[in-house]
């Protein structure tokens, strides 16, 4: 049995690091974010502080939900983005803007991000209309009869975004990037698998959408060195369908 030792080690040197630890990060860093982002972790930390009824709120809201986003908007911030960074910055020895950070935009890109939302908009509408869509956004809840047009919903599309950065960074960023050295254009679809499983919990249309948008955001990332475009493309359609849903649903006024 020990023979196979040399033969693993043998077979592990061969591969590219900064691929393997893309593909076994993305591994662990989605399954902590999966059970971490659970409030009762929150409550457990700060059970013995001052800060206890953060943790009370997140666990069982009373007026709204936002303590819960916010924890997980945390959580994710933390494994899409810093720790990948740190690792990419400190380890790795390279610069934030080789894994999408870079600010170059090339001719027409701007057109191609124009005509997206344009194309989008009308699809988020009529997305918004439906019984799964209208059931799942906004994320916000209020529950003690607050106008949902408040500080509250601003405070929320503002952490909102702040996760779709992080969402960005870690799939369209950090492994396309990582991956892309040893697979070329492959690494668009590596991307995409994982992407996908994630909107799992999300309506049938959003789940199959991902696998378009995966590799769409992912290209432009590729094509483009950046992962700005595919964020403000994200961010647009995400605001619109929580503003539609609540217009749907009476709820904006």
């Amino acid at each position: 049995m020990l023979e196979i030792i040399p033969q693993i080690k043998d077979d592990l040197a061969r591969l590219d690091r900064r691929t393997v630890f893309a593909f076994v990060y993305a591994a662990v860093g989605l399954t902590l974010i999966n059970f971490l982002k659970q409030p009762d972790y929150l409550n457990a930390i700060l059970k013995h502080t001052r800060f206890a009824w953060v943790g009370e709120e997140a666990m069982y809201p009373t007026a709204n939900n936002l303590y819960t986003l916010m924890w997980w908007v945390f959580v994710s911030m933390v494994f899409y983005f810093v720790v990948p960074a740190i690792i990419v910055r400190f380890v790795q020895k390279r610069k934030l803007r080789e894994i999408g950070l870079a600010m170059n935009i090339e001719p027409g890109f701007a057109k191609l991000l124009v005509t997206c939302i344009l194309i989008m908009l009308p699809l988020v509408y009529l997305m918004s209309t439906t019984a799964g869509f209208g059931a799942k956004y906004p994320f916000l809840k209020v529950y003690d009869g607050s106008p949902y047009l408040s500080y509250t919903l601003l405070i929320w599309e503002l952490v909102y975004f702040l996760q779709f950065f992080g969402l960005e960074f870690f799939f369209r960023g950090f492994l396309v990037h990582s991956y892309k050295k040893e697979l070329g254009p492959y690494a668009i679809l590596a991307m995409m698998v994982p992407y996908t499983m994630i909107h799992f919990q999300k309506p049938f249309a959003e789940a199959f959408a991902a696998v378009i948008a995966g590799i769409f955001l992912g290209w432009i990332s590729y094509r483009n060195g950046t992962i700005w475009l595919g964020l403000i493309l994200h961010c647009t359609v995400a605001f619109s369908m929580d503003i539609l849903a609540l217009y749907n649903k009476g709820l904006l006024f």
